[in-house]
């Protein structure tokens, strides 16, 4: 039996890089056409553009799909072996339809393990460099813009931004407010404020401040005031991380950090960090269904597997994005925005199982 495992995970983990390799270059062929006439006005090199963007895009788009070039390997070989007949021989000599999964779970396993570390270390390190040349060559609009900024600092300040531009440091819709119990002591509301580096200091323009430490209201009025407020734009982080580019010790501690600082914008940050562990077990879910789906000998063979493999993928993006958006839009937890799908579909493979030739 050993041998018949080997060779079922050798034909496996083949057939699952030599499509990885094929499906990786459409993809890199397909980018490049997008992309040339902005490589080309970027004046980049050839050298430079495929160590700094390709050489780091491939592990991105690897990771990815990974789980959805698996089925493809999985359907693509075993359609092959029941077109030979070679599973129902295997099962003829006595060998179960369960135990005949046991090689495709070990090799489910393997590439798991191999997306468990791109995912959290090797794809957000290869995005760094591949996001630093985009905004290198790619881009020509550099300002990182945040919207609905707020921040809690030290002493019970409370700041907001409508809009902050960090490579400018100038903010819309300013508001900063100090509050002891239940207790307003101050609010200041600024249209506009610019932080002047070389001052250290915030301009300000048409703005109010109420004043009420000393039990009275002190109200002033005025269209430009240079003051010290108290923070700077280091304080409150208005660059907001691209959550690809963190690794997971680096992303979980991000996350707990806009919590501390009260960003209620998190659940991006969250999605995230719950995917890269829920696509190791989509890919072995995906394994499960794509093995019992190509062991049956049917009429149309590899063809009719392919197409019902395709829809299967296609049904779990929907069911995925349809999660991932009702986590965005309507409060669903991100743990269960991206692990319903999964629930999902480990139904749909117990019923495929249950079904499946044996």
């Amino acid at each position: 039996m050993k041998k018949i495992d080997f060779y079922i995970i050798r034909k496996f983990l083949g057939t699952f890089f030599f499509i990885l390799f094929l499906l990786v270059l459409i993809a890199v062929v397909i980018d490049l056409s997008e992309k040339i006439d902005n490589f080309i006005k970027s004046e980049a090199t050839m050298m430079m553009i495929m160590k700094g963007y390709y050489l780091n895009f491939i592990p991105h788009i690897s990771a990815l799909l990974a789980p959805f070039f698996v089925l493809v390997a999985v359907v693509f070989f075993t359609s092959q072996l029941a077109d030979k007949s070679e599973i129902i021989a295997m099962t003829s000599g006595g060998v179960s339809f369960y135990r005949l999964m046991l090689p495709y779970v070990v090799g489910a396993s393997i590439l798991a393990g191999i997306l468990f570390y791109a995912n959290n270390y090797l794809v957000p390190n290869s995005n760094k460099k591949k996001i630093a040349f985009e905004f290198e060559y790619l881009t020509t609009w550099k300002n990182y813009w945040s919207h609905n900024l707020h921040r809690k600092l030290e002493g019970n300040t409370f700041i907001y931004f409508a809009n902050y531009t960090s490579e400018t440091n100038i903010g819309g819709r300013l508001s900063v407010e100090k509050i002891e119990g239940n207790h307003l002591l101050y609010k200041l509301n600024s249209e506009k404020a610019t932080w002047i580096d070389s001052l250290q200091i915030w301009r300000i323009e048409t703005y109010t401040i109420r004043d009420y430490t000393d039990s009275s209201e002190i109200l002033l009025k005025g269209e430009l005031l240079d003051t010290v407020l108290g923070f700077t734009p280091a304080d409150i982080g208005v660059k907001l991380l691209s959550k690809d580019e963190m690794t997971s010790p680096e992303l979980k501690a991000y996350i707990q950090a806009l919590i501390a600082s009260g960003h209620n914008d998190i659940v991006y940050y969250q999605l995230e960090l719950e995917r890269r562990t829920g696509s190791l077990f989509n890919l072995i879910l995906l394994t499960i269904i794509g093995y019992s789906l190509a062991s049956r000998k049917v009429r149309g063979g590899l063809g009719l597997h392919i197409v019902t493999a395709i829809i299967i993928a296609g049904l779990y993006e929907m069911t995925s994005k349809f999660t991932t958006t009702y986590t965005t839009n309507a409060g669903l937890s991100a743990f269960w925005g991206i692990w319903i799908p999964n629930i999902v579909f480990s139904f749909v493979a117990i019923v495929f199982v249950r079904f499946a030739q044996k």
